[in-house]
């Protein structure tokens, strides 16, 4: 049997499901998933290997129109992974008809030149017309390579999807050992544990451009225990009251669900120390983002 492998770039507008497709399909958490936009800071390759080959899969910011530097380049991070592929899968929200962040999306992998698929969320939670209607706009976007209907969540219709990916992709030996499901450290999941928690635990109260960054994470061997401290950064004083709560309610909320997140990842039992400092005007510094990891250089 013939072994394929290659990379696959996860790309669409804000909120459409890429994280959760992508935890799916290596059945484990690895990107953050929440409600709100841009969750997604960087690329994060997720390695799903199977009989048949490998599929490198890159997970990408969502692509906005930006409004401050972070923004910028959270879509110059999404547009650099769809040249860097064998193969780009474009991900659109089923329920809604397609709009100009659609449009914008194919005409950026169309000037790619790399094949497409087109895939296509939630179209089971449409019926009738309004379910034929949606699907013809969204394949006239573009010369797709295939179309493929999903539901990221759940997982209908992903085995399909994987299978064709596996089978267009060149053939050639592994990029990364077989047992391996990402190329982020543990260090880097655990943090983007603690940002998914302060998503879920503020709802709109505070943006969704607050960072964490890792100060310390220590596995003690013997003590099946794992040290982390967490620094959360938000622009303002009020943000940072909201993050922390009354008698810091919100704070211990957020610490006790990620530590079970953690844990669940780490295998061990986890002690999570979190602070939280402000920052003013953070997201449009080139130096901030670049210790938070997201400037594009």
């Amino acid at each position: 049997m013939s072994n394929h492998s290659g990379f696959v770039a996860i790309v669409g507008r804000p909120n459409v499901g890429k994280s959760t497709l992508l935890n799916h399909v290596l059945g484990d958490k690895i990107a953050i998933v929440s409600s709100k936009p841009q969750t997604t800071r960087r690329r994060m390759k997720g390695i799903h290997t199977t009989e048949a080959g490998q599929i490198v899969f890159v997970d990408t910011p969502g692509i906005h129109k930006p409004h401050h530097l972070l923004g910028e380049q959270l879509v110059e991070h999404a547009k650099r992974a769809i040249g860097e592929v064998d193969l780009v899968w474009v991900l659109v929200d089923g329920t809604v008809a397609p709009g100009k962040g659609d449009q914008f999306v194919a005409n950026l992998v169309k000037e790619s030149g790399h094949p497409a698929y087109l895939v296509i969320n939630k179209l089971d939670m449409v019926k009738g017309e309004e379910r034929n209607r949606f699907l013809t706009t969204y394949t006239a976007l573009n010369d797709w390579a295939g179309v493929y209907a999903i539901s990221a969540r759940h997982g209908d219709g992903v085995p399909e999807l994987l299978a064709a990916t596996t089978a267009a992709l060149p053939e050639g030996p592994h990029y990364y050992p077989d047992d391996e499901l990402t190329d982020q450290s543990l260090r880097q999941i655990a943090g983007e544990l603690v940002r998914e928690q302060i998503f879920r635990q503020t709802g709109e109260e505070v943006p969704h451009s607050a960072a964490v960054l890792i100060e310390d994470f220590k596995e003690r061997e013997g003590q099946d225990m794992t040290y982390i401290m967490a620094r959360i950064i938000v622009e303002r004083d009020s943000q940072k009251a909201i993050v922390i709560g009354k008698g810091g309610a919100k704070l211990k909320a957020i610490g006790a669900e990620a530590r079970e997140s953690i844990a669940k990842l780490m295998g061990t039992r986890v002690f999570p120390y979190l602070v939280v400092d402000v920052i003013p005007n953070c997201w449009d510094e080139k130096n901030s983002l670049r210790e938070f990891g997201n400037l594009v250089e």
